[in-house]
């Protein structure tokens, strides 16, 4: 037997078949005994359900049901909100937009320090491999510029003088 022909069998005891297909499936069930017995079990099976399922019935009519169900809800006063409760609502409905314009205005000025010029920033550090100078540094960043002076150390410069003077006189002789 089909898979279709057990559906149409179904259909049919269900009465959703229209009167040229019911036909066609009366005379299919009279001609197969295996189209015969699945009728006769769907059959049991139907009734059995029908037979022993519980009718549960609402004693109003569903719209007097659901206005009684309504009118209940309107009559309930609403719970009165305690003042504790209310005050850190309260509160709580000014502090959030507070702390976000807080944050906003810590990060602005965060981010505005971040980008200042350091106060230490014209310092440099600069490596002399010299025993006989020294050296300062400036640094503008407002002008651009980066400054280093040499110089000779002071210990060494008298010892330089004597050492050009005696040069001096070696060139001379």
């Amino acid at each position: 037997m089909s898979t279709e022909l057990e559906l149409k069998l179904q259909a049919f005891l269900d009465g959703e078949l229209s009167g040229r297909e019911a036909r066609e499936v009366t005379a299919a069930i009279e001609a197969d005994t295996e189209a015969r017995k699945l009728f006769a079990e769907l059959k049991t099976t139907a009734s059995a359900l029908r037979d022993n399922e519980p009718q549960l019935t609402v004693p109003e009519s569903r719209e007097f049901y659901w206005s009684k169900i309504e009118r209940a809800i309107e009559r309930s006063e609403p719970e009165p909100v305690a003042p504790m409760l209310s005050f850190w609502i309260g509160l709580r409905r000014i502090m959030v937009p507070a702390a976000g314009v807080a944050l906003v205005l810590f990060l602005g000025i965060a981010s505005l320090r971040m980008n200042s010029t350091d106060p230490l920033g014209h310092l440099a550090e600069v490596e002399n491999l010299s025993e006989h100078m020294s050296s300062f540094s400036f640094r503008s960043q407002s002008h651009n510029m980066f400054v280093v002076w040499l110089h000779e150390n002071a210990d060494h410069q008298a010892a330089g003088e004597s050492e050009a003077a005696d040069l001096e006189d070696e060139i001379i002789q």
